[in-house]
């Protein structure tokens, strides 16, 4: 049973601990000399038990055992009173104490009220256990997105992983919600204009109904549903912790997925959402300022008694190979979980989104492979690999394009327009009997022409595809020559820091694009070169190319 003090009298406390150590199965973990310490301790050593002198300061007694029983309601309270009368006893208990302890000290007595105590603190907690693990259950996740700093990719991420999320599976009830109380940049990557905000429904948090709630979203024409920031930083006071958590525990049960945008900076709105939040993603970049930035935020909420480190994701944007800082440095400068998911820096496939002020209009089909990635990362529920977004616009690529054509597609369209030619030509040649005879021979000129036309497609026919293999595997091999240099130095760059080739081959393969990840690593000297298999390669009897290498120079820096 752990015991917290809270005590400003030397005398009485040392009195207190010796009867204590007499009772088994009791640890005082913390002696508080004042109220605001006493919660302060209990939010952080989360004690059994808190025993309460009645002179403690500055805080009233009762004041305290109640805001004790509001923040900790598993918690059970004694009090230490020089008189226990009547009206002590029933003043106590109104505020939530379990009892009341007479001083001097009675050890029968002192040893029946904390025994009592302990029972009553082990069976709500049991009771609460059970209460969360049913809510629980029943209950929409939240999935926090906060940035190591300004200017991240955070809001970016949240509102491409709710869509996809959404696309993915549109049955399911998706609700975004912008905390950034400082920029708000939900409403303005959407092109949004609201009404009424969260700061609205802060108000009136004590007073809260779905109806209220419902009120205040605002529908996307995407599909999804937004509870957005003030619009007048001066409201952003009026949403507080105590208002969070009844909004919150509302969201749960009106939607399924609630992905909230926690915006780059230290509040207590932000730290109320990562207590609150089921899953707290952190958006780093791989550069320094970055990743100090991250680390002062875990910092700053480990102080504070918000998250742990260790129970953080951390999710690694705007990717460059190019850069120096690589990001697999991140993994080794934090404790907490870092997903195996990098988005790259992606400039011109999110400018149409951008410009648009509409996610849908992004027509890169791999950045939403991407994004169902970390959402698989994420535990969220796995979706179908390839897909766009609901009601997207795929201008320009094979998601909307038909595929390319098959040679026996080509073959079957040849002799679908020569069987269209020549009906248009019988009809001409029957126009009827009063149709000049001259007609009639030019006619059957035209059939004559028809027949060598389609000989002459029949011989072509395999020429025309050879051109376009030799084509295909020009463009093929330029791209192998291209991410096979790549992968070269990504591959000389690890094997400069680590000096192991299975490291730098498997840096060199994290490197590429799948497809062209059949590759094999190779040290000589300070050169390290990288043969990559040529995908979809020609036939090797006929002359094409199966393989490329490339070679880079390395400088060692153990």
């Amino acid at each position: 049973m752990r015991i917290l003090i809270g005590m400003s009298n030397g005398t009485v406390e040392s009195d207190l601990r010796s009867l204590l150590d007499e009772l088994d199965g009791t640890e005082v973990v913390g002696v508080a000399q004042s109220s605001s310490m006493v919660l302060d301790y209990a939010s952080r050593i989360d004690p059994d038990v808190v025993i309460l002198h009645e002179h403690l300061g500055p805080e009233p007694v009762a004041q305290t055992i109640r805001d004790l029983g509001t923040r900790f309601p598993s918690v059970a309270v004694l009090q230490i009173s020089g008189e226990r009368t009547d009206a002590t006893v029933i003043r106590a208990m109104e505020a939530g104490a379990r009892g009341v302890i007479g001083h001097p000290f009675a050890f029968d007595d002192l040893s029946a009220k904390i025994t009592q105590a302990g029972d009553w603190a082990r069976h709500m907690k049991n009771i609460l256990a059970g209460a969360i693990a049913q809510a629980s259950s029943a209950r929409g996740k939240v999935l926090a997105f906060v940035g190591a700093k300004g200017g991240v990719g955070t809001t970016t991420l949240a509102l491409h992983v709710a869509i996809d999320h959404l696309t993915a599976n549109p049955d399911r009830r998706v609700c975004v919600v912008d905390l950034d109380l400082e920029k708000g940049d939900v409403s303005a990557v959407l092109e949004v204009r609201q009404a009424v905000s969260i700061a609205d429904l802060a108000k009136v948090h004590q007073d809260l109904s779905s109806t209220t709630v419902n009120d205040a979203i605002v529908q996307h024409e995407c599909g999804l549903n937004l509870l957005l920031s003030p619009a007048d930083v001066r409201h952003t006071e009026i949403i507080t912790a105590e208002a969070l958590r009844p909004i919150f525990a509302l969201l749960r049960r009106e939607f399924d997925l609630i992905v909230v945008d926690g915006g780059g900076s230290v509040s207590p709105s932000q730290a109320t959402v990562l207590e609150l939040a089921d899953e707290a993603v952190v958006v780093t970049t791989a550069d320094v300022l970055a990743v100090r930035a991250m680390r002062k935020r875990v910092l700053a909420w480990e102080a504070l008694g918000v998250t742990d480190e260790r129970a953080l994701r951390v999710l690694v944007n705007k990717v460059d190979k190019t850069s120096i800082f690589p990001a697999s440095a991140v993994e080794q400068l934090t404790t907490a979980s870092v997903l195996e998911s990098t988005v790259p820096l992606s400039v011109r496939a999110l400018e149409p989104a951008m410009n648009e002020r509409d996610p849908r209009a992004v027509t890169e089909v791999a950045w939403w492979k991407l994004m169902t990635a970390v959402r698989r990362d994420l535990d969220l529920e796995t979706a179908a690999v390839e897909k766009t977004p609901k009601g997207g616009r795929m201008r320009g690529t094979r998601a909307t394009t038909p595929t390319e054509p098959t040679p026996a597609d080509e073959a079957a369209a040849v002799a679908t327009a020569q069987a269209t030619a020549d009906a248009a030509d019988e009809a001409s040649d029957g126009a009827g009997p009063d149709a000049e005879p001259a007609s009639r021979p030019a006619g059957r000129r035209r059939i004559r022409e028809r027949g060598q036309l389609s000989l002459e497609n029949v011989v072509m026919l395999p020429f025309a595809l050879l051109i376009a293999l030799a084509a295909w595997q020009v463009v093929v091999i330029g791209l192998t020559f291209v991410m096979s240099g790549n992968a070269a130095a990504a591959a000389a760059r690890e094997y400069s820091v680590s000096g192991n080739r299975s490291a730098a081959e498997a840096e060199a393969r994290r490197s590429t694009p799948m497809g062209f990840d059949d590759l094999g690593v190779s040290v000589s000297g300070n050169d390290v070169t990288v043969r990559m298999r040529i995908p979809m390669a020609g036939p090797r009897n006929i002359g094409f190319p199966q393989e490329l290498s490339s070679t880079r120079g390395m400088v060692s820096e153990r």
